[in-house]
């Protein structure tokens, strides 16, 4: 009956445990890494990183010549304005002078009339015959302006016309400068997006290679010290040393921040970045919540890298997307994984230590006040997982998932209260 009632109560702790973790049901077998394969990643990046530059020097010449047309064509759009004020100008000028020879032409009319019909004048006019002559000849002289006048007048109205066209002429012509130039704005902000690195959390192949051959370093220490093979996998060469060496091991992953809101969900999506639309595959699942607000490691773990985005910043100017960033190495039931932390305020850990689900390793930023990280819409924590260990942000990101297999957060808008209940 004891024992019953023992069993009972494991029963009852394992139920209770298992309704406020998740215990990681997914696993991804990841390949093997040795030192040879390491190498062998080391010559990928080299390579790449040699087609890499042959494109981006292409690319910078494609944005060149873009920006050599547009200069073009604010001086080919200038002049045409310029063309348009002359025309208008032109226009105003002969509706001046239509409007003064209509009036000329009405005192014509009006003297003519004056002239043919006044009944003094005329009486006056038959007493002479020199003066009948005289009113004959202020006749025909009338007639001659008049149509003169109206010829001018035709003449004008003509001119009126042809500007007229020509500005409607020159202004299609700017409306397709200025139609161009748009299409050449966006070409030049497509192909700068392609010469800097913008998705977040990735690191330029310079970067990528650096990080590797650092690796390769230790590694070699490591390998040389426990005289293991090449080609034997890290982890084996690693166990040479004793539990030590090895990482602690784990059940289950908790929720990075006490409370919040799932912002954004792991797969493709659109969103409003710095004023412009982007659209992308989103390789994590985002935490939004107070900024400077704690952010803990999602299981027990070691830190396998520190991205100081700040830091670098600083040094050279250049901002990264994704800010600030940890990465920590898990045995999660005797599965390794690697978890990511995006868009950090500051950074409370450094490469090597090892942590458990219950260590602080960072403040929540993401925010305008992190001036480093180009790529954020808010106070949020960027987490992604994925199996194996971090090599390189391309490797993490390749053999990331949907965090959501492994750790449990509530649909997309909704909040959670603490790091451990089911939903």
């Amino acid at each position: 009956m004891k024992l019953l009632k023992k069993f009972s109560y494991v029963i009852l702790i394992i139920l209770l445990l298992s309704s406020q973790v998740v215990i990681p049901d997914f696993v991804e077998e990841a390949s093997a890494q040795s030192l040879k394969d390491y190498r062998t990643t080391l010559e990928e990046l080299k390579q790449k990183y040699e087609e890499s530059q042959d494109k981006k020097e292409l690319t910078e010449e494609e944005v060149a010549q873009a920006r050599d047309e547009v200069a073009k064509i604010a001086i080919e759009k200038e002049k045409l304005e310029e063309e348009i004020e002359k025309l208008e100008a032109e226009i105003v000028q002969l509706e001046k002078q239509i409007s003064e020879k209509n009036k000329d032409m009405e005192d014509i009319i009006r003297y003519y009339q004056l002239s043919s019909t006044g009944e003094d004048a005329y009486l006056e006019y038959l007493f002479t015959s020199t003066d009948f002559t005289d009113f004959i000849y202020r006749m025909a002289i009338a007639e001659q302006l008049s149509d003169y006048n109206n010829s001018l007048i035709d003449d004008y109205t003509n001119l009126i016309k042809e500007n007229e066209e020509k500005k409607e002429e020159v202004s299609k012509k700017i409306m397709q400068l200025e139609k161009k130039n748009k299409e050449l704005e966006d070409k030049i902000i497509e192909l700068s997006a392609e010469l800097s690195t913008t998705i977040e959390g990735a690191e330029t192949i310079e970067d990528e290679i650096a990080r590797v051959e650092k690796k390769i370093k230790e590694y070699e220490k490591m390998y040389e010290f426990y005289k293991c093979e090449e080609t034997m996998d890290y982890e084996a060469c690693e166990a040479k040393g004793g539990e030590s060496n090895l990482l602690p091991p784990g059940t289950a992953f908790y929720r990075p921040v006490v409370s919040g809101r799932v912002s954004s969900n792991w797969g493709s999506r659109s969103f409003i970045l710095n004023g412009r639309p982007y659209s992308d595959f989103h390789y994590g699942i985002d935490l939004a919540t107070s900024h400077g607000k704690n952010v803990y490691s999602a299981a027990n773990g070691k830190v396998v890298e520190v991205i100081n985005a700040k830091s670098q910043y600083n040094k050279t100017g250049k901002n990264v997307c994704g800010g600030n960033k940890i990465y920590i190495e898990h045995n999660i039931n005797g599965v390794r994984y690697v978890t990511g932390y995006f868009h950090l305020a500051t950074i409370k850990v450094k490469v090597g230590q090892v942590v458990s689900y219950e260590t602080v390793i960072g403040t929540v930023g993401g925010t305008s006040a992190e001036y480093w990280d180009n790529c954020s819409t808010g106070a949020h924590v960027h987490f992604q997982v994925a199996t194996g260990r971090f090599i390189t942000y391309s490797n993490f990101t390749s053999n990331s998932f949907n965090p959501r297999k492994v750790l449990n957060v509530p649909s997309l808008g909704k909040s959670f209260s603490n790091r451990q209940t089911k939903y």
